[in-house]
């Protein structure tokens, strides 16, 4: 027996052939045994039936014989070259037992031609056209010249045959043999080669399927598809791996039912599903195996078929639970950094100070009086201890208040005006005030914000050594609906910022000017933060610096 496993596609689709090929000629034998049965119930038949009760035979026969060939060798298309020739042999026999020129079964050899076409090549199909015309023509050739005896029934005519005639229909059914052959050769090519694009394109595809399986399996990312009804189509490994549930449990069910529901946006889509969804992203928190809350960031995208036509949605899902205590740990070495810096500032600051006092101290032991010189100093420094912790405390936390509605164009007015009695008479500094309305509003502290514009303004004041020009500007960026943002820009005529010292001028204790404490910069944009603001600044060495301060916007 020949081990199947061990053949290629084409060897076993082959055999299949072949297998087909001895049931249609055991078909077409039986076909011929009825025929044959028919015509033996008429009184005078058109030939003697006994040889073709012997050829049915000698096919059944023949076919046990190919079953068993089949089931033992390899040589599979031998075999098929072999049966075919005998099946031409036999059809010779058929078509001179049953008149020979006479005969009337003739088309028969399309039968065999036709199977080699299909089966072997083209070249075996031309030369078995070929051989069926030789044959044919032989015996048509003998029956004219009398070297053979026609086998017919006793009621047939014995009248000679045309030779032309003769000639003519050889000729006729060898072209219409050689036409089967190159036609039937060219469908089975065409259909070999449709058929070998088809399993290429069978194996492409199930490669292809294979291959977004695992993708789709082992991606580390969660990956759901919701069909247009709002159910739940597929559920890869680890999407089960982070929601804690089987695909079976969860596939199926509508996403209100699931932990997806938090997702408002859904809500949306599927009251109208439209391809024009540009999807969404979110975080929500789902409920774990252990019930402790799993947080997950999802972005849902609309999916399309080939035609373009929507489908559905497809989510892509991530575990934050990692991210999430990395981020913490991030801000925990941020705020142990900014207390180090910041206690490290402190006490450069305070030490300064407590070295004066201290050593004014000891000079009063010494001379054992308190000289007013002494204690002038004394007084000094602890009324800079004082104002270095108060700015300390300050900038470390402060004071939480009520946001309300702030008229800009009247702070910075004020502030201008306290500003306008601490520059020096000997180096004067002019103001300036811009303004696109007579009131524009700011959702802010008005106390807070006086303090942020004084600090803005003293340093300002100080960039100048030799007086110069600031200037105000108020300007809103947005809508009046209370939805945009409004700005004051602080621009001065001083020394300007070196670039690399643009970045650190909100650090704190970052100071350049002698006896600065280096905390009203950083104090400023605290306060401009704690209000939901931002600001920003850009300077040019040597051409001034320009502090804009953006706060929102408090409806009219």
């Amino acid at each position: 027996m020949v081990n199947t496993e061990t053949l290629s596609t084409e060897e076993v689709a082959l055999r299949r052939q072949i297998k087909w090929l001895i049931g249609l000629r055991l078909l077409i034998a039986f076909l011929f045994l009825g025929a044959a049965g028919i015509l033996a119930t008429r009184e005078h038949p058109l030939f003697t039936l006994a040889p073709l009760f012997v050829l049915i035979a000698c096919t059944c026969l023949l076919t046990i014989l190919y079953l068993l060939a089949l089931n033992r060798t390899t040589q599979l298309r031998r075999l098929c070259d072999l049966q075919i020739w005998i099946d031409v042999v036999m059809v010779t026999a058929l078509v001179y037992y049953t008149g020979g020129i006479e005969s009337l079964f003739a088309f028969v050899y399309i039968f065999p031609v036709l199977a080699a076409a299909i089966l072997l090549s083209r070249r075996s199909s031309l030369l078995l056209a070929g051989g069926s015309s030789i044959l044919y023509g032989i015996l048509i050739n003998l029956q004219l010249y009398g070297f053979t005896t026609r086998v017919q029934s006793p009621s047939a005519g014995g009248a000679a045959h045309d030779p032309v005639s003769a000639l003519l229909q050889l000729f006729v059914n060898s072209a219409a043999f050689f036409l089967v052959a190159l036609l039937g050769s060219q469908l089975a090519e065409r259909l070999k080669e449709t058929r070998r694009e088809l399993e290429e394109q069978r194996i492409d595809l199930r490669n292809l399927r294979t291959l977004h399986r695992d993708i789709v399996e082992n991606i580390p990312s969660g990956i759901v598809t919701l069909d247009l009804e709002g159910k739940i189509a597929s559920f890869n490994q680890s999407a089960q791996r982070i929601v804690g549930l089987p695909a079976d449990e969860i596939q199926g069910q509508i996403w209100k039912d699931t932990a997806f529901r938090e997702i408002k946006t859904l809500e949306e889509f599927f009251a109208a599903p439209t391809p024009t969804f540009r999807g969404c992203s979110q975080e929500l928190a789902i409920p774990g195996q252990d019930g402790r809350s799993v947080p997950i960031g999802i972005n849902l995208t609309p999916l399309q078929s080939s035609d373009g036509r929507l489908v559905g949605l497809v989510g892509i899902f991530q575990d934050l639970t990692e991210r999430k205590i990395t981020e913490a740990r991030l801000r925990q070495v941020d705020r142990l950094g900014a207390a180090g810096q910041l206690a490290a500032g402190l006490a450069h600051e305070v030490r300064n100070p407590l070295a004066a006092i201290s050593g004014c101290i000891e000079l009063m032991q010494e001379e054992g009086a308190a000289s007013p010189r002494l204690l002038d100093i004394v007084l000094r420094e602890a009324e800079r201890l004082k104002l270095v912790t108060g700015q300390f405390l300050d900038f470390a936390k402060p004071p939480l208040r009520s946001q309300k509605q702030c008229d800009l164009v009247a702070l910075v007015t004020e502030a201008v005006s306290l500003l306008e009695k601490s520059c020096d008479s000997v180096h004067p500094v002019t103001f300036s005030i811009q303004r696109e309305a007579e009131e524009v509003l700011a959702a802010g502290d008005p106390d807070q914000l006086k303090q942020a514009l004084w600090n803005l303004g003293l340093n300002a004041i100080q960039s100048m050594q030799k007086g110069g020009q600031i200037s105000f500007a108020i300007r809103r960026h947005g809508s009046t609906n209370g939805n945009g943002w409004v700005g004051i820009e602080l621009t001065d005529t001083g020394r300007g910022i070196p670039p690399e010292e643009v970045e650190r001028i909100f650090d704190p204790f970052y100071t350049t000017k002698p006896g600065g404490t280096g905390l009203g910069l950083a104090i400023t944009r605290k306060i401009i933060d704690n209000l939901g603001g931002r600001i920003e600044v850009t300077s040019q060495e040597g051409g001034g610096s320009t502090f804009r301060v953006l706060l929102k916007q408090a409806p009219e």
